[in-house]
């Protein structure tokens, strides 16, 4: 077998040989501090994941920052093809009765695309008559976040399930800030 890097010491310091030639040590550290950098970059974030905002930083929302001066919200990405199709055989199967279908559509649907509101909605939707109102509530969260102000009628479906959610848990307040809500997407004060 043959040797293949080999390294000895001598008096005006270390000769490192590879492969029969001789190498500069400072070459070498060179060489080795960029392999191991290349190896050190951060992974691609991935496209589900969201940056938080300005407020979600803070911890808390700065009403004098909601004024008619924001920038305007970007456009929302056109949902893919596929991802709709499963929607629709979702709801085809949730008409169906086929709760377990539709659940199983949706959730496709959801990881080709991640950031549509609407998909978020229906998941909340199913999980309202599957009679899993918190998870309900807290789909219908979701998909209010990642609409914005953009969908006023997506807006007014969820505080309707949210509303609906809350109600069949009980919780009196919440459905009084449910309603609250919907009356101002109602009359516009939005």
């Amino acid at each position: 077998m043959k040797k293949v890097c080999t390294a000895k010491t001598c008096f005006s310091g270390i000769e490192i040989r590879v492969r029969g030639h001789s190498v500069a040590p400072a070459a070498l550290a060179v060489a080795l501090a960029l392999l191991l950098a290349a190896c050190a970059t951060p992974a691609p974030r991935d496209a589900g994941t969201q940056a938080p905002d300005d407020a979600e930083r803070a911890g808390e929302e700065d009403p004098a920052r909601e004024s008619d001066s924001r920038a305007p919200e970007p456009e929302r990405e056109a949902t893919p093809a596929a991802a709709l199709n499963l929607a629709q055989q979702a709801e085809s199967a949730r008409q169906a009765g086929d709760t377990a279908r539709a659940e199983q559509r949706l959730e496709r649907a959801l990881r080709i695309a991640p950031r549509d509101a609407g998909l978020w909605h229906q998941m909340a939707a199913l999980r309202l008559e599957q009679g899993q109102y918190q998870q309900a509530e807290r789909l219908a969260g979701r998909s209010l976040q990642m609409a914005g102000s953009r969908d006023r009628e997506l807006a007014l479906k969820n505080w309707r399930l949210i509303l609906q959610a809350r109600e069949a848990q009980g919780d009196a307040a919440g459905a009084a800030e449910a309603r609250e809500a919907i009356r101002r997407l109602e009359s516009d004060i939005v």
